[in-house]
Order: structure tokens, then sequence, then C-alpha cells
């Protein structure tokens, strides 16, 4: 129980993640190389999925996490042409309800905990929901008149 997939040491690193992450950007991110945050978060958030879902050993757990990356990754690429647009971030309540980049993170690692056999149907259920969650509100923003219109350069249509 203390060693592999799924172990209480999975469970422990996820919630130190949790903690150093929140502290990392406790304070405004305003040094030379503050702006790498983001992207460390991202490379540390999408690799735990995966590496988590490829040492599963069970079928069709990296198609899971994979579908689950590529919904949260939609999510970050809306939120960058949102910002490019210069009409701001998604709301608060969608970054709460699909759990911030360290709730993603301790979700798959209790979920490889408790289900360790069902983490193929776990991570594929929290990959629809997340899914499903940031299209409707991704749809519902740029129908709406509140969408500037931008190109790919990120320059005015």
């Amino acid at each position: 129980a203390f060693t592999g997939f799924g172990s209480v040491w999975t469970l422990v690193a996820a919630l130190v993640y949790t903690a150093t992450s929140g502290l990392a950007v406790a304070r405004p991110l305003k040094g030379a190389l503050d702006w790498l945050v983001p992207p460390v978060f991202r490379a540390a958030e999408y690799g735990t999925i995966l590496l988590l879902a490829a040492h599963a050993e069970v079928n069709g757990a990296l198609p899971a996490a994979f579908g689950l990356v590529a919904a949260v990754a939609y999510h970050h690429y809306d939120t960058v042409y949102r910002i490019r647009g210069g009409t701001g971030a998604p709301p608060h309540w969608l970054v709460r309800a699909i759990g911030g980049h360290e709730g993603r993170v301790l979700a798959v690692a209790a979920l490889a905990f408790l289900l360790p056999a069902q983490i193929t149907l776990a991570l594929t259920v929290l990959a629809v929901a997340v899914a499903v969650l940031v299209l409707v509100e991704s749809i519902r923003f740029w129908v709406s008149s509140q969408a500037p219109a931008v190109h790919d350069e990120g320059e005015p249509a």
C-alpha cells in the first residue's frame, strides 16, 4: 500500500504539491523569471496525470488521461484567447468548478489511491465533466456579444 501505483505516497505528494503551489503564487509574480510559474504548473499537472495513468497498468487508463489533459488544455487555450481579446479570464465559478490545477492533481491522485482498478472509468468521468463545463462556458462566451473578434495573430478583426 506504500509503493507503486495508487500508493499513499502518491496522495502525500499531491498534497505537498497543492500546498507548495499555493505558496508559490501567494505573492504577486513580478520577478524576472516569474512568467515561468504557470507553464511549470501546467507541465506538473499534465505530467502527473499522464504518468499516473501510464503506471496504472489498467486498460484504457492512458487514453482516458489524455482526454482529461485535452479538456484542460482547451480550457487554457480558451483562457489565453479571452485575455488576448481584452475580456479577461473565464469566470471564477468555472475555475472553481473544474478544480484548478491543484484540485485536479489532488483529485487524480485520490482516484488512483481509492479506485486503482477503476481508474479508467474515474478518469473518463472526470474528463467528460471538465470538458462539458469548459465547452459549454466557452461556447456561451464566444457566441455572446461580449466576445471580441480576434485573429490568430492577436490583432483585432
